[in-house]
């Protein structure tokens, strides 16, 4: 064979090798029945924004024991249901109250729930209470500053608006209010910067603040149920329940308890 036709055969060969090479390099990895397992498998979870700590520690186990990643959005409870109503996408549910689940299962959202935790309100105070706050009416006293949650927003100012109302108190409490947010882990901030004298807040919060709790007398406070549930629109309707059983299971409640939340069902509280 000529010096040509040689040339040309290794041409030729260096061709085909560069072929296999650039057909093989970018494949994705296969099962054993030949099937792409690149896609990860993955739940959507809307949760209260108060309940981030715990929540963010439950995925994480349970990503650790299934492989299963979840994917939060955290927000207000209004805030979350109003999404979930445009979108009508995600797996599970968990606001801050329960009224926030009826609201949903109305909609035609839930498909199951499960109680979980309760939430219940406390007064948020600087350190050694200068202000004297033992009560729903100390708050509208003349020359105290109160932050609380939008009662449109949020599971918290919600609540906060519906123990004022009861007391007949929201009125009054009104000039005293200087600041409105819009998630409730916003009130910590505020009350960490000695931006107001005191704030109404979730007591499963304060553990880790600068500041100092005061307890709202029981016939004058809040107590609530939280649950989790299941969404009717879940792609994923089997992995979605499995997730939702290990947050209310015995091992998800002590995550919570952990992070200073009493355990529903309670002596203490009952059904709230």
């Amino acid at each position: 064979m000529s010096k040509n036709c040689w040339a040309f055969v290794a041409i030729i060969a260096a061709l085909c090798f560069c072929m296999v090479c650039g057909c093989t390099s970018d494949a994705a990895p296969a099962n054993d029945a030949g099937q792409i397992t690149t896609e990860e498998k993955s739940l959507i979870v809307y949760s209260g924004a108060g309940l981030r700590e715990p929540m963010d520690e439950i995925a994480q186990v349970y990503e650790e024991q299934t492989g299963t990643v979840i994917k939060y959005t955290f927000a207000g409870s209004a805030q979350l249901l109003s999404q979930m109503e445009l979108l009508n996408e995600g797996d599970c549910y968990m606001p801050g109250a329960r009224a926030y689940l009826d609201s949903a299962a109305e909609k035609g959202f839930i498909s199951e729930s499960e109680d979980v935790i309760y939430h219940v309100l406390a007064f948020a105070v600087k350190p050694g209470n200068p202000k004297n706050i033992t009560c729903l009416k100390d708050l509208t006293e003349d020359g105290v500053t109160v932050a609380i949650g939008e009662p449109t927003a949020n599971a918290v100012g919600k609540a906060t608006k519906k123990i004022y109302d009861k007391a007949g108190l929201w009125e009054d409490l009104q000039d005293n209010i200087i600041v409105r947010s819009a998630t409730v882990n916003e009130l910590i901030v505020y009350m960490n910067m000695g931006q107001a004298d005191a704030a109404i807040i979730w007591e499963d919060l304060l553990g880790g603040s600068n500041v100092e709790q005061v307890d709202i007398p029981q016939e004058e406070g809040f107590v609530k149920v939280v649950p989790v549930a299941t969404l009717s629109f879940s792609d994923n309707p089997a992995e979605a329940k499995a997730f939702a059983d290990f947050v209310a299971s015995d091992e998800g409640k002590a995550i919570f308890v952990k992070h200073g939340f009493e355990t529903y069902p309670s002596a203490k509280y009952g059904d709230a």
